[in-house]
């Protein structure tokens, strides 16, 4: 065995798990995932988000868990949920499991169904599924579902005791902008964090992501006729030109920054000296300390956009400049107490027959960089293996899904021996180990 992985629970026990797994896998854990993909939820279409995450509901009650929803301020998104077991009230500690049941996925693409590829056995045996949302991350959500399952059925009363939240989010795809305070909410009372989204090539877990930042410049020039008063005019388009470049010179490469204007807009027509210009900018960074310094950057450029630029014409030092948004995923920094975590995880997936290691930094974001930035240990990645998410051929693995699945479960029934201070029912597994 791997020297940096343990073995985390006695033989037994483990077998036991997995074994609940197994009878549930085909019977109850795919129809509830064929299930999840075949109700659309497109983060926009409140409507749609809201059905599937009834789908949810009903699958987390069957589990014995309580449900707090929580709805959007604002209304322009479903409700998000936070599935708890009963022993875990306000103040109580404890482990979450986090998740999202919106795609990026509208009705009008036609990408609406599940399909499984044909196996060997005949139709519907085949380990490929195919559908909106099968890998981001509809199929996390059956894991986690499913490992509470097994908990539940073979460590029996002892699992009443496990401290547990499940959160569910509907607007992870657009950066969560109405779920953020339930996570930096719920922050001081999580030891840890396992987030669902898609596995990694070879098993390996995410512990690092970029952060990342959405910006508004908007430059205010002085509106005139080009042809009659063209002098009086203040060209927000000319400003915004010379601006760009150094928007863009805020890349850097080597620290793993990148700053990207991807629109512009201005202008009225084109004998009108346009008054007013603007452009989106991407903002991607590895650290938090550099979030700052870019967030910094593009705010002096907005407050002084020609200062001491002598080489500015004259007529543009009259600019005003705005910046709007800001960091929407602060970047997910791993510490000691997420390596931590990911060595406990990595014991249990090791055991049931995954790969072990930590994955190179991930470009996209997730609800783990919120976490991580609130000083949660988090790790990500612990869906099942699959491709092409995010794109009308994403597909994801279900045997990958149901290692997953039984890594979990081992996972949580730890915490159930720890709950009990390693006692009660569970002494029994100690025993025959």
């Amino acid at each position: 065995m791997n020297e940096r992985v343990r073995e985390p629970l006695p033989t037994a026990l483990r077998e036991e798990l997995c074994e609940a797994v197994v009878e549930a896998f085909e019977a109850r854990q795919v129809p509830l995932l064929r299930r999840l993909v075949e109700t659309p939820s497109f983060t926009a279409m409140k409507d749609d988000v809201e059905a599937a995450a009834a789908i949810v509901d009903d699958a987390a009650e069957e589990q014995g868990l309580v449900t707090d929803r929580f709805a959007d301020p604002r209304g322009v998104y479903a409700e998000h949920r936070v599935y708890r077991t009963p022993i875990t009230r306000e103040l109580v500690p404890s482990l979450a499991l986090v998740g999202h049941v919106d795609t990026v996925f509208p009705r009008s693409l036609g990408f609406l169904d599940f399909v499984r590829d044909d196996g060997v056995d005949g139709p519907e045996t085949g380990d490929v599924v195919r559908g909106p949302g099968v890998l981001d991350m509809k199929s996390g959500l059956t894991a986690i579902l499913f490992a509470i399952d097994a908990v539940r059925r073979v460590c029996g009363a002892d699992a009443q005791r496990l401290p547990l939240r499940f959160v569910c989010v509907s607007d992870e795809e657009v950066g969560s902008p109405s779920s953020e305070p339930i996570f930096r909410g719920l922050a001081p009372r999580l030891t840890g964090a396992l987030v669902f989204e898609a596995g990694r090539d070879r098993d390996l877990v995410v512990t690092r992501r970029k952060g990342g930042g959405m910006f508004e410049l908007v430059v205010h020039g002085k509106a005139a006729h080009a042809g009659n008063a063209h002098a009086h005019g203040v060209n927000a388009i000319h400003a915004l030109a010379l601006l760009v470049p150094r928007i863009e010179a805020l890349t850097d490469y080597a620290r793993g920054v990148t700053v990207n204007v991807g629109v512009i807009a201005g202008g009225t027509s084109k004998n009108t000296v346009p008054e007013r210009a603007s452009c989106l900018v991407d903002a991607r960074f590895d650290t938090v300390a550099d979030a700052q310094r870019v967030v910094a950057a593009l705010q002096d450029l907005a407050d002084h956009p020609f200062r001491a630029r002598d080489w500015a014409p004259e007529r543009l030092r009259t600019v005003r400049a705005e910046l709007a948004g800001g960091v929407t995923r602060p970047p997910m920094e791993a510490g000691e107490h997420t390596q931590a975590l990911r060595r406990r995880y990595e014991a249990h997936a090791f055991a049931v027959g995954l790969g072990v290691g930590e994955a190179p930094r991930q470009g996209g974001g997730s609800d783990g960089n919120l976490l991580a930035a609130y000083g949660v240990p988090t790790i990500d990645g612990l869906g099942p293996f699959g491709g092409d998410f995010h794109n009308v051929r994403e597909w994801s693995s279900l045997a990958s899904l149901q290692r997953k699945t039984q890594a979990l479960a081992c996972m949580l029934a730890e915490e159930v021996e720890i709950a009990c201070g390693r006692g009660g029912e569970m002494r029994r597994w100690r025993a025959l180990g």
